[in-house]
Formats: C-alpha cells, structure tokens, sequence
C-alpha cells in the first residue's frame, strides 16, 4: 500500500468508522434491554419520579416568586407543583407500586387514545383513513386493556420491544459502515491503481496528445 492510499484510506475513515461505533454501541443497549427488561422498567420509573420531582419543584418555586401574577394563578401553580413533587418522592420509596401506577397510567392514555380515534370514526370524517383509524383505535384499545390487567407485563413487553428495535437499529448500522467502507476502498484502489489518479478537473485521467496525465 502506497502512502497516498493509506493517506486516503486513513482520510475516508470517517465515513464508515462511526456508523461501525455507534451501531455497535446501540446495538449493546438493545442486548442490556433484552437481557434485562426488569432493570429497565425500574429505570423507566425512576426516571419518571424524578422528572416529577422536578417538575413539581419547578411549579411550586415558580408559585411562590410570581408576585406579579393573580394570587389565584400563584396558588394554583404552587399547588400544582407541590402535588407533583409529592408524586415524585412517593414513587421513589415505592418503586414496585410505582410501576404499577405507570402501567395504568399508560393503560388509560392507550384507552383514551382509542376513545378518541373511535370518536373520529364515528364521526365520519375520516374517510380516506377509515381502515388505518380502525387498525389503530383497535390496537390502543387491546394494550390498553393489557396495560390496565397487567401492568408490570406491559412495561416489560416495552422494553423488549425497545431492546429488539435498538438491536435490529445497531445492526443496520454496522452493516451500512461495512458497505461504506467496501465502497470507499474499492474507489481508493482506482484512485490509487495504474492508470487511476484524477485529471485537471478532478473527474479522472486526463490524457492529452496520447498520454496520461
């Protein structure tokens, strides 16, 4: 290998080297998730409390130091955020109830959602979209359903669908890292090869009177 070509290969790298990386890296998160769906519902739930911790924190601060706003609003706001921060800490000491709290929470959303799809279809202003809605509000209301029963199932078939998703994701990268790094050799080698080498405008050989330039 000529220094030019390993200057160039060396170059091209950064086309396919971090599509290998990152593909490999999600790829391993989508496998922690497979392999552990219990540990990441529990993540999934202290996430959750956290955010209403501080969301709940935020709105009571927020509550407090409006002194411009209606003393309505300021209770309201305060009120709103000290119940959400109040959420937010009892989620923590009862991770496992929490959990099950979630998956009604989303149970209902799903629930509500096929109320909803099921209200447009009804209302007959969906027609071109009437079998999609149908698929839809169906399918929302089958999880939800599952969601509400069977909470804990729920959220575990979310993170294995989660785990499968970033795994297929991770291989699809990787894969197109290789494909692009065959493509950038295989140009390299022509660049580099006899007879290869680019002409004055940078498109290929150049040849003038019989020879190449």
């Amino acid at each position: 290998m000529t220094s030019d070509s390993a200057a160039m290969r060396s170059a091209a790298a950064i086309t396919w080297v971090p599509l290998i990386v990152i593909g490999v890296l999600v790829a391993a998160c989508g496998g922690l998730l497979l392999a552990a769906p219990g540990a990441t519902v529990t993540m999934l739930t202290v996430v959750v409390a956290l955010w209403l911790v501080v969301t709940g924190i935020g709105r009571l601060g927020l509550g407090l130091a409006m002194a411009v706003w209606p003393a309505g609003r300021r209770a309201l706001t305060a009120l709103t955020g000290a119940l959400l921060a109040v959420a937010g800490v009892a989620a923590l000491v009862d991770i496992s109830g929490s959990k099950t709290i979630l998956g009604w929470a989303i149970g209902i959303g799903l629930l509500i959602g096929a109320a909803g799809d099921a209200a447009v279809l009804f209302s007959g202003r969906a027609q071109r979209s009437r079998a999609a809605l149908v698929v839809l509000s169906l399918a929302q209301l089958v999880l939800g359903v599952v969601f509400l029963l069977e909470p804990a199932a729920g959220l575990a078939g979310i993170a294995i669908a989660l785990g499968a998703t970033l795994v297929a994701v991770g291989v699809v990268a990787v894969i197109g890292g290789l494909v692009v790094r065959g493509r950038v050799n295989r140009f390299v080698d022509r660049m580099t090869g006899p007879g290869g080498g680019a002409g004055a405008d940078g498109s290929g050989p150049e040849v003038i009177e019989g020879r190449i330039l």
